[in-house]
């Protein structure tokens, strides 16, 4: 005999066993239908429940390997096939089917589902003969979802759901069960028979519902036990079946029951049982939960309207919770707006607290405030004394991570608050600013409320005859009252609102004190701004003769440039087209003479010895077979010249000073190929005795560009500037690494640059964006404010003057309207950013 006893320690017995029964994997089904494991497409059986003698007249383990034509006849299998053709098959259940027995022809109601690739089929004797309707359905329940979706409010919402699902489903009792934060629920509508006890306002334990149940109500909608006292039905299985887990049973209609849940119905005195999930915000708000004292079986048809209520009413939570305590929410916003209007008068926070404490405290419905301001603290209303205060904002500044804190049981958080639990039990904080050490709390004191429980919601621990423990559900559901200590009322979801309007309000002041801290500092900055006039007129002056020295390099450097690639276009273009052209002729005489040999090979095969050795000594088969190679190279190499001096002239623009469309690309690909041979690898006899720089990867990842409106010379320049630095970067940074190790650093094997190009259009589309970037070693950020500055080079004297990114800005800036900027740290490498606008609306000249 069982005797039971309380336990004694938490660390004694496991309490979370409830959580660990792996009720999904239970090899058991209830026994008023039929549960069919299949293989697709074969439609095998791989396991089936016990009792198909019983309904189906034949021995489950003949059934396992053998094709459902054992159960259906040929038309049927054809409408079962179509059916399984749906990618959803909730679509199509049930499907009526009819299996001859005995000489009779008993109807079913077959649903499908699929679960870890099986099929899972499922028979239930059907009550009605004819499928449910779309038109049909739509007139059962249409008057309920009206009725429904009338609801004045949640209460209403909640009591005319139970009653018209009591309507339907003929349930002797039918609840809405709701969950709070902790998991626990309350019964917060009730329909029942008269001579029924009320659970109305009755609480229960999380505990009741273990976590692996509520998961699955989340995944189910609806769940039905029509009889308690049944014989669990196992799954009888062969040697073709699933193998090393049992099946997974999560979303079968007629999956067992666990027993403890059993136990747990019959101390309550309930026989059936059906529940529908209620989700809000895709998590599971309650249950609709109904009881029946004698057997209840409800067809698919019953139980799929219930289902559809229990989904209407779960979409009407949202609206009906939102409209509760709107007079409330009314008052509130009243509150902040007078809050508001103080804000916007005052001139900074210690104004405002003065003003407004009253509404302060009134705004989230609380007794006591705390502001701390840096070390200073200042209070309104009931607050912790002293130290006390002082080590619970401490303790809030260190532990408020988020936007705001709030609890309604600061004791759980925070076990020194007991102490002063009759003014802080509830608190709500939020960080104004964390930088400046300014936080609002507010306080409310303990409320001992009285809990009503169906019965103590504390678990019993039994112990079997064998000695073994095992927890057990509640026998006793008689009322049980808890008196709850150390809790305030509960923050309510407007007034969390409210102090978060009030936090961005706050804000507000404080960025409002730095702006005016802000100006004075300038203020100051402009006086001592005018003591050093002169100076800065001087700075002026040098800065505007070094952007004047800049535009003369950059002219004498475009000049220049257009003469050499003038020079070279007429110098090689028409001797290069002259030899390509007559490569043409040149192929065309080879394959003549080539023609001519051969038929005179066959002709006069037999040569005199004279020409035999001639032929033999000039190698007449070896230059029959190289000669078209060595033309196809000397056209090859032809072409490459053509494509260089191509690219000179696009480079340069010989022609087009104006401002046209331009395809970005053409520029960027130009300049590459005149770099083509710095990106190549170094060997050693060339400039790096320390070992071979490795070949410069590159990377081009262009977008979809419009044509651009430019200056298409000067915009070349800037991509050859930013491409040739981005290559002297990944050199230095190879022999500076070298010279690293020389001096007894760790060596390690080169690592190839690398440098990447990126062309996009800007977000608002009226520009294009081009990112170059490089892998070397990047500047301080003390050097990348002053690259663009005429004449700040970090390279030795002779390699570089520092106008190059001083052009490129003077060209992409001022000249286009556009914008050049650079992101670099040290080790991280250094990238810069060309925007260019799409349209010149007001172009300026080229500087010559």
């Amino acid at each position: 005999m069982n005797r039971q006893i309380t336990i004694p320690a938490l660390e004694e017995v496991d309490l979370t066993n409830c959580d660990k029964e792996p009720i999904h994997l239970s090899g058991h089904i209830q026994p008023h239908g039929v549960l069919i494991v299949v293989r697709e497409p074969e439609l095998e059986i791989l396991q089936v429940s016990e009792n198909t003698q019983e309904l189906l007249g034949f021995d489950a383990k003949s059934a396992i390997g053998q094709n459902l034509s054992l159960l259906f006849d040929r038309a049927q299998l054809e409408k079962f096939n179509a059916c399984l053709e749906k990618e959803n098959l909730k679509t199509v259940n049930p499907i009526k089917v009819s299996i001859e027995q005995a000489g009779k022809s008993l109807k079913f109601d077959c649903i499908l589902h699929r679960t870890e690739g099986v099929l899972m089929v499922e028979l239930e004797l059907a009550t009605t003969t004819e499928s449910l309707s779309v038109f049909s359905f739509y007139h059962s329940v249409r008057s309920t979802v009206s009725q429904i979706q009338n609801a004045t409010n949640l209460q209403n919402l909640c009591q005319q759901t139970v009653k018209e699902i009591r309507r339907i489903s003929q349930f002797d009792r039918v609840m809405v069960y709701q969950f709070d934060p902790d998991g626990n629920g309350a019964v917060i509508a009730e329909d029942k028979a008269e001579n029924l006890t009320p659970f109305l306002g009755l609480n229960y334990p999380n505990t009741d519902i273990p976590k692996q149940a509520r998961k699955l109500y989340s995944l189910n909608w609806l769940r039905l036990i029509p009889d308690i006292n049944y014989q669990p039905v196992p799954l009888v299985s062969g040697n073709n079946s699933i193998p090393n887990k049992p099946v997974d049973l999560s979303f079968c209609v007629l999956r067992s029951v666990s027993p403890i849940h059993i136990e747990y119905l019959q101390n309550m005195g309930v026989t059936a049982s059906m529940s529908i999930s209620l989700i809000k915000d895709q998590k599971l708000w309650g249950l609709i939960a109904c009881h029946n004292y004698t057997p209840k079986y409800l067809n698919y048809e019953v139980r799929a309207a219930c289902e559809f209520i229990g989904q209407v009413m779960s979409l009407e939570l949202q609206s009906k919770e939102g409209n509760e305590d709107y007079d409330y929410k009314l008052y509130l916003k009243s509150i902040q707006t007078k809050i508001f209007e103080d804000i916007s008068t005052a001139e900074n926070l210690s104004e405002v607290f003065g003003k407004c404490q009253h509404n302060l405290l009134e705004a989230v419905n609380a007794q006591g405030a705390a502001i701390i301001f840096g070390d200073n603290c200042y209070r309104i209303g009931e607050t912790p004394q002293g130290e006390s205060l002082k080590c619970l904002t401490n303790w809030v500044q260190k532990n408020l991570k988020k936007e705001i804190f709030y609890t309604d049981s600061l004791t759980k958080f925070y076990p020194e608050a007991e102490a002063f639990k009759d003014t802080v039990s509830g608190c709500l904080a939020v960080a104004i600013s964390p930088i400046q050490k300014i936080y609002v709390l507010w306080f409310r004191p303990e409320v001992i409320q009285t809990v009503n429980w169906a019965g103590n919601p504390n678990k019993k621990l039994e112990i079997d005859e064998d000695g073994s423990p095992r927890l057990s559900p509640r026998k006793s559901f008689e009322l049980w009252k808890e008196n709850v200590s150390c809790q305030s009322l509960p923050w309510k979801p407007c007034e969390i609102e409210a102090a978060l309007e009030l936090k961005k309000a706050m804000i507000n002041i404080v960025l409002r004190q730095a702006d005016k801290l802000n100006k004075l500092n300038t203020a100051l900055e402009a006086s001592v701004a005018r003591e050093r006039e002169k100076t800065a007129h001087l700075k002026i002056a040098m800065s505007e003769l070094k952007r004047a020295q800049t535009q003369l390099v950059q002219s004498e450097r475009m000049s220049s440039l257009g003469q050499l690639v003038a020079a070279v276009a007429y110098e090689v273009t028409n001797p290069i087209n002259f030899i390509y052209g007559n490569l043409t002729y040149a192929n065309e005489y080879s394959e003549k003479l080539i023609n001519l040999l051969q038929l005179y090979e066959q002709h006069y095969p037999s040569p005199s010895p004279e020409i035999k050795v001639e032929i033999e000594a000039a190698e007449v088969e070896f230059i029959v077979e190289d000669l078209p190679k060595l033309l196809g190279s000397m056209k090859v190499g032809a072409n490459r010249i053509r494509e260089i001096v191509q690219s000179l002239r696009n480079f340069s623009r010989i022609d087009e000073a104006e401002i046209k469309p331009v395809d970005i690309h053409d520029g960027l690909d130009s300049a590459l190929l005149i770099l083509s041979n710095r990106l190549k690898p170094k060997p050693v006899k060339q400039s790096y005795p320390l070992g071979n720089r490795p070949a410069i990867h590159l990377i081009k990842e262009y977008g979809s560009l419009p044509l651009v409106e430019c200056y298409a010379v000067e915009i070349n320049q800037v991509f050859m500037n930013v491409l040739t630095n981005a290559i002297d970067a990944l050199e230095d940074a190879f022999v500076n690494k070298h010279l690293s190790s020389q001096r007894g650093g760790k060596e390690e094997p080169a690592k190839s640059g690398q440098i990447r190009i990126v062309t996009e259009v800007c977000s608002e589309e009226k520009a294009v964006k081009v990112r170059i970037e490089d892998n070397g070693w990047g500047m301080e950020e003390t050097v990348r404010q002053k690259i663009f500055e005429p004449f700040f080079s970090t390279k030795p004297v002779g390699k570089g003057a520092g106008i190059g990114l001083a052009i490129s800005w003077e060209i992409v800036v001022k000249q286009h309207g556009g914008k050049l900027s650079c992101i670099s740290a040290p080790g991280e490498g250094t990238e810069l950013i060309i925007e260019i606008p799409l349209r010149q609306i007001h172009p300026k000249p080229i500087v010559k």
